[in-house]
């Protein structure tokens, strides 16, 4: 049968794509999902024009949850302000350099280029010391650390492929179920780690940890080489900065909006900014 034969036609939106496929009409821009946040909190989720994946993931998870978010911009960062304006603000996974430099001058117009600048992370410091809350997913957690000079490291950081991979696995977390960022949660949580972070603290004493990776029986499914490099060690800790805090997530608590188990702990973040 040809294409004419068929009588192909243009849909252009879901509404019709649903209708052609026999499917039910779907409510637009309306989730049946109550928002989670009990709290009023300002909230801005971290927008870089280098593309994140990881916070599209994040924006469909508030956006499913009707969680009230703003959009964070290069330009809004740069402009400084933010504790005027929001009271916590969430970085995606994404890596110090991307943040800070974006796109390259000249590979786009120029408003599209050039990241947050040394002025963005200096605008995030006063942030978190005014008494914002910076949540960071994984591999920002990079810029908070060496930016802030946080008590905490990377320990998998420059380990080679050869001594420790997890390129998508489901581990254990040992929970600590009376730190408020863990309400809801089992002492026993899985979590979603791919080529993720482990970090150790250089402070103990600065450092409140929520959660380990486990320290046996860690991997619940999928692959993991040299596992023994992260067992016991931060899975997720804050620390405390001026009148604020940093809290950093070794993993992705919000993977693809599959990790249904691990989104109470964005929630419980978030609600901590109030």
């Amino acid at each position: 049968e040809t294409p004419q034969a068929r009588q192909l036609k243009l849909l252009s939106d879901a509404a019709e794509v649903r209708k052609a496929l026999a499917l039910a009409p779907q409510r637009e821009g309306i989730s049946p999902i109550p928002n989670p946040i009990k709290r009023p909190v300002r909230l801005a989720l971290y927008k870089s024009w280098m593309g994140s994946m990881d916070e599209g993931w994040t924006r469909w998870v508030f956006d499913n949850f009707n969680v009230p978010y703003a959009s964070l911009m290069d330009a809004d960062v740069r402009r400084g302000n933010l504790r005027t304006r929001y009271d916590a603000i969430v970085l995606p996974s994404q890596s110090q350099k991307d943040i800070v430099e974006g796109n390259a001058q000249g590979s786009y117009p120029e408003q599209f280029t050039g990241g947050i600048t040394s002025q963005g992370v200096e605008n995030l410091r006063r942030f978190v010391e005014e008494g914002g809350t910076l949540i960071c997913f994984d591999a920002s957690s990079e810029l908070a650390i060496k930016q802030f000079n946080l008590p905490l490291r990377n320990i998998l950081e420059g380990v080679k492929r050869t001594e420790f991979y997890s390129p998508g696995s489901i581990l254990k977390l040992n929970v600590n179920t009376k730190d408020p960022l863990a309400r809801g949660l089992d002492a026993n949580t899985d979590a979603y780690f791919i080529n993720s972070s482990a970090f150790e603290a250089t402070d103990a004493d600065k450092v409140r940890v929520v959660a380990r990776y486990a320290g046996i029986n860690l991997l619940r499914s999928g692959w993991l080489l040299g596992g023994g490099r992260i067992a016991g060690r931060i899975a997720l800790a804050e620390v405390k900065m001026g009148q604020g805090r940093v809290i950093l997530f070794g993993f992705r608590p919000q993977h693809r909006g599959q990790t249904w188990g691990t989104f109470p702990f964005i929630f419980n973040a978030i609600m901590s900014g109030a």
